[in-house]
């Protein structure tokens, strides 16, 4: 006889619904027709586990157990389960055990990063119970030979891949926009910087005010974002509001990825990871990358390893030098004393999804943009680095002399939804997203509609199969309401009134971001 299990999930993604399969095939007999496959089953209990490893030439293999979730749906009583009258037909009997799992929201999503596969893996795990009921008939078959050997409670175990995908809702219009105007914008005040050992004089540089506007979320799948950088001058002269110059802009996007080897400070805190003592090597993964073994046994740890290691690449097109000259006698805060005025740039930045010819950058595998992740044991980030050249004409001899102030603020990649044209979404996950300091907190659902339409079956029926009664007061009639603005995180200024820099809604970040996410030091 054989007994065998499979997991069939409704979808591959979170909040998943679906059954386990288990298979009942006759044993072959010597003599006569086949022997009616007959079992107890006794218990059927799903594991679901999410690991992080990260193995690369640098850091060696690491691995973190992200979370373990466990759910019984044993039946109330042992429950028989037999192919009798199918004996003979070739084809195993199956028989459906429905279950529905929740799943924590802030997982991140799985990918594979590093060397060899390794990376963020999810699996489902499913274990049953059962022991083999004989009947009366004399009928031989191999399995009589082995039957006193056979122990009361078998079991049997499998398991099935888990994607797990972090999607943003497509906004209304979003799909007729490649630049996303439409979507919603997120505002920083910037501080810009400027070398300490410089002629210019510091004190016109320091009355700089730049605003930097960008959308909230970026398609990973589109090939250009919009950017659009205001300027001012506060408390600065009339006479000094003449003589300063913007001449040009430089924009680059990077990517950053740091690998490490034991998950971050804080993170423990900030989120509920599986414990130390619950962590390998103290409690082994289920499964592990085949890696794992070898370091484990310490032939692995032949070569010194460092805590982290980190590569950062452009992402601008190889023909696009992200360069912008404004022109020759460009004055554009010699109204600033009379009437305070942003002076606006607006761009579109082109990026690419993959570097083809990368020499800058020393690792075993392509240099491709991924989607902005912050997580135990990897963290993907980016940024926009901005230089600005200025001019002055000093006043005492009207000598020119030149500076560059630069700045940087995050950007946050992410797959979007594909848009299905429905009033119905589901939620893909039920927390937020780990978000980096100084980034907006995301709006996940899912992409297929159908799922809010399929409750768990334990949620409408007892375990005897009748219907659950519902004593809770009904709920109040749906209300419409009206449709938010797409753009109501964006920030409208009034070019032509004079208004404070206090007074807006914006973010106010370090422009060094690279030292704001230094976690650790090596």
């Amino acid at each position: 006889m054989s007994v065998s299990i499979d997991i069939v999930p409704s979808a591959d993604s979170i909040d998943m619904i679906g059954h386990v399969s288990i298979a009942l095939t006759s044993p072959y007999a010597l003599y006569g027709p086949r022997r009616t496959a007959r079992i107890l089953l006794h218990s059927v209990t799903l594991t679901f586990e999410g690991q992080s490893e990260v193995l690369t030439p640098q850091t060696g293999y690491s691995a973190v157990r992200l979370c373990t979730e466990t759910r019984d749906i044993t039946p109330p009583e042992p429950v028989e389960m037999n192919n009798e009258g199918h004996e003979d037909s070739g084809k195993p009997c199956y028989w459906n055990v429905l279950f529905d799992m929740s799943i924590p929201g802030w997982l991140p999503p799985s990918a594979v990063y590093g060397v060899e596969g390794a990376g963020v893996r999810y699996t489902l795990f499913a274990e049953v119970k059962y022991t083999v009921v004989c009947d009366n008939n004399n009928s031989f078959s191999l399995s009589h030979l082995c039957s006193p050997f056979r122990s009361r409670i078998r079991n049997v175990e499998t398991l099935k891949d888990i994607l797990l995908r972090r999607l943003i809702a497509p906004y209304e219009d979003s799909h007729t926009n490649e630049n996303m105007v439409l979507q919603p914008q997120v505002t920083y005040l910037i501080n810009p910087k400027y070398p300490k050992d410089t002629r210019f004089p510091t004190d016109i540089l320091s009355t700089l005010q730049v605003l930097v506007t960008v959308p909230e979320h970026i398609d990973i799948e589109h090939h250009s974002f919009p950017v659009t950088i205001r300027m001012r001058t506060k408390g600065l002269p009339a006479d000094n509001c003449k003589r300063l110059q913007v001449n040009s802009v430089s924009v680059n996007v990077v990517q950053k990825e740091r690998y490490r080897t034991t998950v971050v400070e804080g993170y423990y805190h900030r989120y509920p990871i599986s414990p130390p003592k619950h962590q390998p090597p103290h409690v082994p993964l289920r499964d592990p990358h085949p890696m794992a073994a070898i370091y484990e046994s310490g032939l692995g740890g032949c070569v010194a390893h460092s805590r982290s290691v980190i590569r950062e690449f452009s992402l601008l097109p190889p023909d696009e030098p992200g360069f912008y000259s404004l022109g020759d006698n460009n004055y554009p805060f010699s109204k600033d004393a009379e009437q305070r005025t942003w002076y606006t740039m607006e761009t579109s930045v082109p990026f690419v999804h993959q570097i083809t010819d990368d020499k800058t950058v020393e690792w075993s595998e392509s240099s491709i943009i991924r989607p902005s992740v912050y997580s135990p044991l990897i963290s993907i980030l980016h940024e926009a680095a901005i230089e600005l050249n200025c001019a002055y004409a000093l006043p005492e001899t009207d000598e020119i002399v030149t500076e560059r102030i630069f700045f940087s603020f995050p950007l946050r990649f992410q797959l979007f939804a594909p848009d299905t044209q429905s009033s119905y979404y589901a939620f893909a996950l039920s927390g937020v997203l780990p978000t980096q300091p100084g980034l907006p907190e995301p709006s996940l659902r899912s992409s297929k509609p159908y799922t809010s339409s399929l409750p768990a079956y334990s949620q409408l029926f007892d375990s005897n199969g009748d219907r659950k009664v519902d004593h809770n007061p009904p709920l109040p009639l749906y209300t419409p309401r009206a449709s938010p603005n797409a753009s109501s995180t964006s920030l409208s200024l009034d070019l032509d009134t004079d208004s404070d820099s206090e007074g807006i809604e914006a973010r106010e970040i370090d422009p060094l971001l690279s030292s704001r996410y230094s976690y650790e030091s090596d």
